[in-house]
Protein backbone atom coordinates (compact mmCIF):
# COMPACT_ATOMS: atom_id res chain seq x y z
CA UNK A 1 0.00 0.00 0.00
CA UNK A 2 1.14 3.38 -0.71
CA UNK A 3 2.08 5.66 1.74
CA UNK A 4 -0.62 8.83 1.94
CA UNK A 5 0.58 12.12 0.42
CA UNK A 6 1.74 14.68 2.62
CA UNK A 7 -0.19 17.60 2.77
CA UNK A 8 0.75 21.40 2.30
CA UNK A 9 -0.98 24.73 3.10
CA UNK A 10 0.27 27.10 0.60
CA UNK A 11 -0.51 30.81 1.72
CA UNK A 12 0.70 32.37 -1.46
CA UNK A 13 -0.32 30.43 -3.79
CA UNK A 14 -1.49 32.85 -6.20
CA UNK A 15 1.52 34.24 -6.40
CA UNK A 16 4.12 34.00 -9.26
CA UNK A 17 6.16 31.77 -6.60
CA UNK A 18 3.10 30.15 -5.92
CA UNK A 19 1.67 29.28 -9.31
CA UNK A 20 5.09 27.58 -9.91
CA UNK A 21 4.75 25.42 -6.45
CA UNK A 22 1.20 24.75 -7.19
CA UNK A 23 2.63 23.00 -10.62
CA UNK A 24 5.36 21.05 -9.10
CA UNK A 25 3.90 19.75 -6.13
CA UNK A 26 0.17 18.88 -6.87
CA UNK A 27 1.72 15.42 -8.57
CA UNK A 28 2.93 14.66 -5.29
CA UNK A 29 1.61 16.04 -2.41
CA UNK A 30 -2.13 17.40 -1.76
CA UNK A 31 -2.00 21.05 -1.93
CA UNK A 32 -4.44 23.31 0.21
CA UNK A 33 -4.50 26.92 -1.35
CA UNK A 34 -4.76 30.09 0.07
CA UNK A 35 -4.86 33.31 0.27
CA UNK A 36 -6.52 36.97 0.45
CA UNK A 37 -9.15 35.49 -2.19
CA UNK A 38 -8.49 31.22 -1.08
CA UNK A 39 -9.09 29.90 -3.55
CA UNK A 40 -9.41 27.37 -0.69
CA UNK A 41 -8.86 28.75 2.22
CA UNK A 42 -9.33 32.48 2.38
CA UNK A 43 -6.02 34.03 4.48
CA UNK A 44 -4.55 37.41 5.66
CA UNK A 45 -1.35 37.39 7.62
CA UNK A 46 -2.04 40.52 9.15
CA UNK A 47 -5.35 39.15 10.98
CA UNK A 48 -3.20 37.28 13.53
CA UNK A 49 -5.89 36.57 15.78
CA UNK A 50 -7.77 34.54 13.26
CA UNK A 51 -4.55 32.55 11.87
CA UNK A 52 -4.89 29.25 14.29
CA UNK A 53 -8.53 29.09 13.62
CA UNK A 54 -7.90 29.09 9.98
CA UNK A 55 -5.49 26.75 9.85
CA UNK A 56 -7.31 24.21 11.51
CA UNK A 57 -10.19 24.20 9.21
CA UNK A 58 -7.81 23.57 6.76
CA UNK A 59 -7.67 19.89 8.29
CA UNK A 60 -4.60 18.01 9.09
CA UNK A 61 -1.38 19.33 7.64
CA UNK A 62 2.21 17.84 7.29
CA UNK A 63 3.28 21.06 6.26
CA UNK A 64 2.85 25.04 6.46
CA UNK A 65 4.22 27.01 3.43
CA UNK A 66 4.64 30.92 3.36
CA UNK A 67 5.29 32.55 -0.36
CA UNK A 68 3.37 35.76 0.91
CA UNK A 69 4.29 39.20 2.21
CA UNK A 70 4.51 42.82 1.00
CA UNK A 71 6.95 45.12 1.71
CA UNK A 72 7.85 48.77 -0.34
CA UNK A 73 9.55 49.38 -2.89
CA UNK A 74 10.61 53.18 -2.13
CA UNK A 75 14.51 54.72 -2.19
CA UNK A 76 16.01 55.51 1.19
CA UNK A 77 15.71 59.24 0.48
CA UNK A 78 12.23 58.79 0.77
CA UNK A 79 11.89 57.04 4.15
CA UNK A 80 11.63 59.49 6.73
CA UNK A 81 12.07 58.76 10.53
CA UNK A 82 8.87 57.66 11.41
CA UNK A 83 7.25 54.59 13.66
CA UNK A 84 6.11 51.65 12.05
CA UNK A 85 2.29 53.09 11.10
CA UNK A 86 3.74 56.18 9.51
CA UNK A 87 7.24 54.56 7.70
CA UNK A 88 7.12 53.25 4.10
CA UNK A 89 9.10 50.70 6.35
CA UNK A 90 6.16 49.76 8.07
CA UNK A 91 4.09 47.49 5.42
CA UNK A 92 7.15 45.11 5.11
CA UNK A 93 7.24 44.89 9.08
CA UNK A 94 4.55 44.34 9.51
CA UNK A 95 3.22 42.01 7.12
CA UNK A 96 5.88 40.07 5.15
CA UNK A 97 7.88 39.67 8.10
CA UNK A 98 5.68 39.60 11.40
CA UNK A 99 2.48 37.84 8.85
CA UNK A 100 5.33 34.60 8.30
CA UNK A 101 6.34 34.80 11.52
CA UNK A 102 2.77 34.54 13.77
CA UNK A 103 1.90 31.84 10.37
CA UNK A 104 4.50 29.96 11.56
CA UNK A 105 3.43 30.44 15.27
CA UNK A 106 -0.12 29.35 14.81
CA UNK A 107 1.12 26.65 12.56
CA UNK A 108 2.42 24.81 15.73
CA UNK A 109 -1.00 24.51 16.65
CA UNK A 110 -1.79 22.18 13.99
CA UNK A 111 0.86 20.92 12.19
CA UNK A 112 1.72 16.59 12.78
CA UNK A 113 4.48 15.67 14.28
CA UNK A 114 7.51 15.98 12.11
CA UNK A 115 5.83 18.65 9.93
CA UNK A 116 7.59 21.18 8.29
CA UNK A 117 7.41 25.46 8.02
CA UNK A 118 8.92 26.65 5.02
CA UNK A 119 9.22 30.78 4.81
CA UNK A 120 9.83 32.88 2.15
CA UNK A 121 12.89 35.41 2.06
CA UNK A 122 14.56 37.00 -0.85
CA UNK A 123 17.87 37.93 -2.50
CA UNK A 124 18.21 41.60 -1.02
CA UNK A 125 19.16 40.20 2.15
CA UNK A 126 22.76 39.35 0.64
CA UNK A 127 22.69 41.09 -2.65
CA UNK A 128 21.13 44.60 -2.18
CA UNK A 129 19.36 46.90 -4.89
CA UNK A 130 18.54 50.54 -5.18
CA UNK A 131 15.31 51.38 -3.72
CA UNK A 132 14.86 47.77 -1.67
CA UNK A 133 16.32 48.59 2.07
CA UNK A 134 12.92 47.37 3.35
CA UNK A 135 13.46 44.35 1.53
CA UNK A 136 16.73 43.61 2.54
CA UNK A 137 15.96 44.50 6.22
CA UNK A 138 13.03 42.18 6.58
CA UNK A 139 14.29 39.12 4.64
CA UNK A 140 17.43 39.44 6.82
CA UNK A 141 14.86 39.65 10.00
CA UNK A 142 12.93 36.54 8.53
CA UNK A 143 16.28 34.51 8.25
CA UNK A 144 17.81 35.47 11.80
CA UNK A 145 14.11 34.28 13.45
CA UNK A 146 14.09 31.33 11.37
CA UNK A 147 17.76 30.34 12.88
CA UNK A 148 16.68 31.18 16.54
CA UNK A 149 13.37 29.12 16.10
CA UNK A 150 14.57 26.25 14.81
CA UNK A 151 16.30 25.47 18.30
CA UNK A 152 12.98 26.04 20.08
CA UNK A 153 10.53 24.51 18.05
CA UNK A 154 10.09 20.68 19.10
CA UNK A 155 8.91 17.53 16.85
CA UNK A 156 8.53 20.86 14.20
CA UNK A 157 11.48 21.69 11.17
CA UNK A 158 11.21 25.13 10.13
CA UNK A 159 13.24 26.29 7.15
CA UNK A 160 13.67 29.26 4.85
CA UNK A 161 13.73 30.06 0.55
CA UNK A 162 15.49 32.83 -0.56
CA UNK A 163 14.62 33.16 -4.13
CA UNK A 164 16.56 35.19 -6.83
CA UNK A 165 13.89 36.63 -10.13
CA UNK A 166 11.77 34.10 -11.15
CA UNK A 167 10.65 33.26 -14.83
CA UNK A 168 7.24 34.65 -14.58
CA UNK A 169 7.87 37.81 -12.67
CA UNK A 170 6.65 40.94 -14.07
CA UNK A 171 8.76 43.32 -15.96
CA UNK A 172 8.69 46.41 -13.53
CA UNK A 173 10.09 43.83 -10.78
CA UNK A 174 13.12 42.62 -13.08
CA UNK A 175 13.75 46.15 -13.58
CA UNK A 176 14.46 46.88 -10.28
CA UNK A 177 16.89 43.94 -10.23
CA UNK A 178 19.40 44.36 -13.57
CA UNK A 179 21.79 42.05 -13.97
CA UNK A 180 19.93 39.24 -12.12
CA UNK A 181 19.34 35.79 -13.14
CA UNK A 182 15.64 34.44 -13.51
CA UNK A 183 15.89 30.83 -12.78
CA UNK A 184 13.04 28.44 -13.70
CA UNK A 185 10.08 27.74 -11.43
CA UNK A 186 10.97 23.63 -11.29
CA UNK A 187 14.61 25.07 -10.35
CA UNK A 188 12.99 27.33 -7.65
CA UNK A 189 10.95 24.62 -6.80
CA UNK A 190 13.51 22.00 -5.75
CA UNK A 191 14.46 24.09 -2.64
CA UNK A 192 11.01 24.28 -1.36
CA UNK A 193 10.93 20.04 -2.04
CA UNK A 194 14.41 19.63 0.01
CA UNK A 195 13.00 21.81 2.80
CA UNK A 196 10.04 19.49 2.87
CA UNK A 197 12.37 16.38 2.76
CA UNK A 198 15.47 16.24 3.82
CA UNK A 199 15.53 17.19 6.86
CA UNK A 200 17.31 20.25 7.28
CA UNK A 201 16.38 22.80 10.04
CA UNK A 202 17.18 26.62 10.60
CA UNK A 203 18.36 27.11 7.41
CA UNK A 204 17.90 29.58 4.26
CA UNK A 205 18.12 27.94 1.05
CA UNK A 206 19.46 30.42 -1.71
CA UNK A 207 18.58 30.11 -5.11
Amino acid sequence: MSAARKRILLVGAGGVIGKHLVAALTPNYEIVRAGHSGPDLALDLNDAGALVAKLKSAGPLDAVISTAGRANFVPLSAVPPAGIEASPYGLGLKDKLLGQVNLALAAREVLSEGGSIILTTGTTNETPVLGGSSLSMVNGAIEAWVRAAATELRGIRINAVSPSLIEGTSGPALAAFPGFEVVSGQKMAYAYIRCLESGINGVTLRI
